[in-house]
């Protein structure tokens, strides 16, 4: 066995023991020469074992929250493998990151990467989750917090989200009400005012 995949079996091991949020705290503390580099980390999001990859995207997301600098080392292979995540869970944890990259007040370092990025390709992907009747509720709500960052770069967003939320809204879970509602009146809010006397 080679020495990088038995070091990436103990991170795995390490990334399934992490059931506490102190636990992930720990591990998302450890930097690259303490043995758990980004890069492995955010491979481990696309294990077939769905422990090791839900608890790797959790850390992930906690690194990407906090420590900008480290994250960006995976930045673009982040945005390049987001449409093959299928793991739910991971989506969960990708869609509060992507919140946090397309938010106006993003950083500095990851607005000027998110610039750099194919953003059809994400708004695509997105938008995919968002409306795939197998998404889970958590997932869907963050992809509309997503959309509605990026409708400005979008304008054709606005119309599309209002309908879907709309759709969700006649007989979504109180999570799907009360996200959907927020977003709906503030998507209504943002649109400019029309003078009806010209």
């Amino acid at each position: 066995m080679s020495k990088a995949h038995n070091g990436r079996q103990t991170l795995a091991e390490r990334v399934v023991a992490a059931r506490s949020k102190s636990y992930v705290l720990d591990l998302a503390a450890l930097g690259e020469d303490s043995g758990v580099p980004i890069a492995s980390l955010h491979e481990l999001c696309y294990e077939k074992n769905p422990t090791v990859a839900f608890r790797a995207a959790w850390i992930l997301e906690y690194l990407a929250a906090r420590d900008h600098q480290r994250f960006l080392k995976v930045f673009d292979d982040f945005m390049d493998r987001l449409p093959q995540q299928r793991n739910p869970s991971c989506q969960r944890h990708f869609t509060k990151i992507l919140m946090n990259i397309t938010h106006p007040k993003a950083p500095p370092a990851y607005q000027e990467a998110y610039r750099q990025t194919d953003r059809e390709r994400l708004v695509e992907t997105v938008f995919g989750w968002l409306i795939d009747p197998a998404t889970p509720v958590a997932v869907q709500v963050n992809c509309m917090d997503i959309l509605f960052n990026m409708r400005r770069e979008f304008p054709w967003i606005t119309d599309e989200l209002k309908q879907q939320i709309r759709f969700f809204l006649r007989d979504g879970s109180p999570a799907m009400q009360s996200r959907g509602k927020r977003i709906l009146e503030n998507l209504n809010r943002s649109e400019p005012k029309v003078d009806p006397h010209g």
